[in-house]
């Protein structure tokens, strides 16, 4: 039988994640060049069970610096959180207590699924949903053609998902060479791993979370009491040696050796157990969390189905044009038609600093039973070309106060818009005109910053709301943090319930207002 290596750990993990026989021991193999059927570091099954049972690691160097190459079992690949795999995840976090330098999230070379998805929320859950800065996207089980032609493999061989999963990560990926196609001396496996050294080499810093450092103190403290108790069996050996002679000496370091490693190993389950408390205590809110917002799911969709008449009223009112063009993070240029859930989109720039936020619903898109009104903002771009915008006319575009004013209040050669240029500043601009058109095609969708850059202009991604942006932030606070759980799915021409909604309640405060003045007048 062969086995695989223990728990080292001294210094910071590069972990292997990914489903059960995705490929994260081959990986792990290619990388430390050790060969899969001789004398593997990490054992590889032809089954389709998981052959790592356990987690283990092994030294790895890049440009002489060391981590822990860490070779998980599928324990993010299941929902079932029974003892053994919360055991396994404790013990998965107590070998990051030196931070995490990179995820290798290990995806074979065909679609991307809702499980994958899902075990990527899983990973986040327990690690912090900061980890996926740290991602880094690694296919496996490629065939020649996508191993060597990386142009055509991302053209033509990823699905949207991918596309949204590998945007999501900051555009880092790499493959992972098939030794049967790509023997360990050829030019094109050494390519690949030489790449992927790279893209870890390219992440600032290592991850870290306040459930690591506490285990990394609780660590520290046990291996020095470890070495202060071995120089003190080392002392009392010397001494009974003069006194006692050899064996007698011997003897008794190693009756103490024995205790030590006792009271050493009862401090690791210690620690171990401390983090599987702290584990179930997450999960213990989590859930409370879950009921919470079930509960309000509830109540918004009861309420939603009681005002009907008033969303109908309401539907459809304010959108971008489809074909409005934003910006990705990866520097692709697409229309607002081509998003995906997940996708960081350029929501504002700052002090010459892009920022891009992640898009975590989109409302409602497709096409209108009847044509809505739509407001054509026509401006001269800072380098003096022209450019336009298209959306309704009661959403909101920022002013060069960055204050947000509907887009029919907009005043030609009064009003002063805030465009991109070349130089990543946003600059005032004149509004040269408005025109009205009736269209049939419309997207709504929102960012996390509450704002996205389309067609180069700064615009709220709010509209037919009170005119605040932090107002309106704080009032989709719920379906913020419930899209942090659950990511949305919803892409349909009806609007989304919970904005359903939020709208029909602000048309009812509207129509109470209305009324009550009326009262007063008469």
């Amino acid at each position: 039988m062969i086995l695989s290596p223990p728990l080292v750990i001294n210094a910071p993990v590069i972990l292997l994640v990914g489903k059960t026989g995705a490929g994260k021991s081959t990986l792990g193999n290619l990388m430390l060049r050790t060969s899969e059927n001789e004398n593997p570091t990490f054992f590889v099954s032809d089954s389709f069970l998981s052959a790592t049972k356990n987690s283990c690691s092994a030294n790895y160097k890049i440009n002489e610096e060391t981590y822990n190459i860490v070779d998980t079992p599928g324990v993010f690949d299941t929902e079932d959180l029974d003892t053994v795999i919360l055991e396994e995840i404790a013990r998965t976090i107590q070998k990051c207590a030196y931070g995490v330098k990179a995820i290798l999230f290990v995806v074979e070379a065909k679609r991307f699924t809702n499980e994958q998805k899902e075990m990527i929320n899983r990973i986040l859950l327990f690690l912090g949903k900061e980890a996926s800065r740290y991602m880094i996207s690694v296919f496996s089980h490629c065939n020649a053609k996508q191993t060597k032609d990386l142009e055509y493999f991302k053209r033509y061989c990823w699905n949207d998902p991918v596309k949204a999963f590998v945007n999501s990560v900051g555009n880092r990926w790499a493959i992972s060479p098939n030794p049967d196609i790509f023997p360990p001396d050829d030019p094109v496996h050494e390519e690949c791993l030489k790449e992927l050294q790279e893209r870890i080499t390219s992440i600032d810093g290592v991850y870290t979370n306040d459930l690591f450092e506490k285990t990394r103190r609780e660590q520290e403290e046990n291996e020095r009491k470890a070495r202060e108790a071995e120089e003190k069996r080392q002392r009392e050996y010397d001494e009974l040696r003069r006194r006692e002679g050899e064996a007698i000496a011997r003897a008794n370091y190693e009756r103490q050796r024995v205790e030590d490693e006792r009271r050493a190993n009862e401090a690791r389950n210690r620690e171990l157990q401390d983090i599987k408390n702290t584990l179930r205590e997450q999960i213990s809110r989590l859930d409370e969390r879950m009921t919470e917002l079930s509960k309000a799911n509830e109540y918004l969709t009861n309420r939603n189905n009681q005002l009907s008449d008033e969303i109908n009223e309401l539907k459809n009112k304010s959108c971008f044009w489809p074909e409005t063009q934003i910006k990705l993070e990866s520097g692709r240029i697409i229309q607002m038609s081509e998003l995906q859930i997940g996708d960081r989109v350029l929501s504002n720039i700052r002090n010459g600093v892009a920022e891009f936020s992640d898009v975590y619903l989109i409302a409602h898109i497709g096409k209108l039973d009847h044509k809505a009104k739509f407001a054509k903002v026509n401006f001269t771009k800072p380098d003096g070309s022209k450019g336009q915008l298209l959306l309704t006319t009661t959403h909101y575009v920022f002013d060069e106060n960055l204050s947000i004013i509907f887009a029919k209040n907009l005043r030609p050669g009064e009003t002063r818009i805030l465009v991109s240029d070349d130089g990543n500043r946003l600059v005032p601009v004149f509004v040269d005109n408005i025109t009205n058109e009736w269209r049939d095609k419309y997207i709504s969708f929102y960012t996390r910053a509450g704002s996205v850059i389309a067609n180069g202009v700064l615009s709220s991604c709010y509209d037919h709301c009170p005119p605040s942006q932090m107002l309106m932030d704080l009032v989709f606070l719920p379906v913020r943090w419930w899209t942090r759980i659950i990511p949305s799915t919803h892409r349909e021409e009806r609007l989304h319930p919970y904005v359903q909604f939020l709208e029909t309640a602000y048309l009812s405060f509207i129509n109470a207002m209305k009324k009550s003045k009326r009262l007063t007048n008469n």
